[in-house]
């Protein structure tokens, strides 16, 4: 799952058409998941809107910022697929539309929490890259304190 791409809202969009779809005029504004919903959808796309437009902008971002910004959107979809998956699945009463509608639900909640697991293993190597250059950076200076001390 690549949020920059798209392809999370998008997929959070057809979620909300669904609910809509299955719901029809029966989706109460006032309920307190439906605003979670909405609040979370706003997160999410203005999550990935923010970091796309600062990107293209070509804004010279720091690649932790980056990664720090996707994981938050990508928790932001983990919780918008639970809870807009479990309203749908609430309104269904059919059993194999409830099978699957748990099963979208529990794909959409694994996308994200496979993504937060790439995200995690890029970040530790970008913290061991960091770890390398800095160990790098000490033993050389170090080594050029040595070679001064001896010309001294």
């Amino acid at each position: 799952m690549d949020p920059i791409d798209g392809q999370t809202t998008k997929q959070a969009e057809d979620d909300l058409r669904h609910l809509r779809e299955l719901c029809g005029n029966a989706v109460d504004q006032t309920d307190s998941r439906i605003i979670r919903i909405e609040a979370v959808y706003q997160t999410l796309a203005e999550g990935t809107r923010y970091v796309y437009d600062r990107l293209k902008a070509n804004e010279g971002v720091a690649e932790a910022w980056v990664w720090s910004e996707l994981a938050n959107t990508a928790n932001a979809y983990q919780s918008f697929a639970r809870e807009v998956w479990q309203v749908i699945i609430d309104h269904t009463s059919r059993v194999e539309e409830k099978q699957a509608g748990n099963a979208t639900q529990l794909a959409r909640i694994n996308d994200a929490i496979s993504f937060l697991g790439e995200a995690n293993v890029a970040r530790n190597q970008h913290l061991a890259t960091i770890q390398c250059s800095v160990e790098a950076w000490a033993t050389n200076y170090q080594d050029r304190v040595e070679y001064l001390e001896t010309q001294l």
